[in-house]
């Protein structure tokens, strides 16, 4: 290597290690069998279906180091009926009427970084798919809906009438572990 080669080699490495370099979330784990934060996203209609997802988180709470459950509730009921810190209720009160998310919600999102996220939305409406696409996951697994935009990194199809949670969830652990995904 020339003298001219050698000082811009090293002019380059001078500056790159200026650089900060940003941690992307994908990148704090090999593959998804091996990611240990967790988010679970639920848009639900009724109270009854609480009981459900406390059973499933319950279970993801064994599997996973960290577990933030997110779960919107499409009603004017009042949900907050699980004292479990993982999970956050949000409904919406808590969007502007131009449809922005208020000071708290906002700040949350913004605060939470996890590594796989796991969506149980059914509903397909545009409002839980917003959400889902805000929040930040390296990898993003939910249900194939027609009627909305994919915004998953993986989807599967699913039959309404026999839906369920826990049997969707541990669907998704057998893939992840089948597929042995690469982020």
């Amino acid at each position: 290597m020339g003298l001219t080669q050698q000082i811009k080699k090293e002019i380059q490495d001078y500056f790159i290690s200026r650089l900060q370099a940003e941690e992307t979330l994908v990148s704090r784990f090999e593959n998804l069998k091996f990611a240990s934060s967790l988010s679970m996203f639920f848009c639900i209609n009724s109270k009854k279906e609480l009981d459900l997802i406390r059973q499933l988180t319950l279970k993801a709470g064994r599997d996973y180091k960290k577990l933030d459950v997110y779960i919107f509730g499409n009603s004017d009921e009042s949900f907050d009926v699980i004292t479990n810190k993982s999970i956050f209720f949000f409904n919406l009160e808590d969007f502007t009427i131009f449809g922005k998310k208020k000071e708290r919600l906002a700040e949350f999102f913004e605060s939470k970084r996890h590594d796989l996220l796991i969506s149980f939305d059914t509903t397909g409406f545009p409002v839980c798919q917003k959400i889902i696409s805000d929040i930040k996951a390296g990898f993003k697994i939910g249900l194939n809906n027609p009627e909305t935009k994919n915004i998953f990194n993986l989807s599967f199809e699913y039959d309404k009438k026999d839906f369920a949670y826990l049997k969707f969830y541990e669907q998704v652990l057998y893939y992840i572990s089948v597929l042995n995904i690469k982020t």
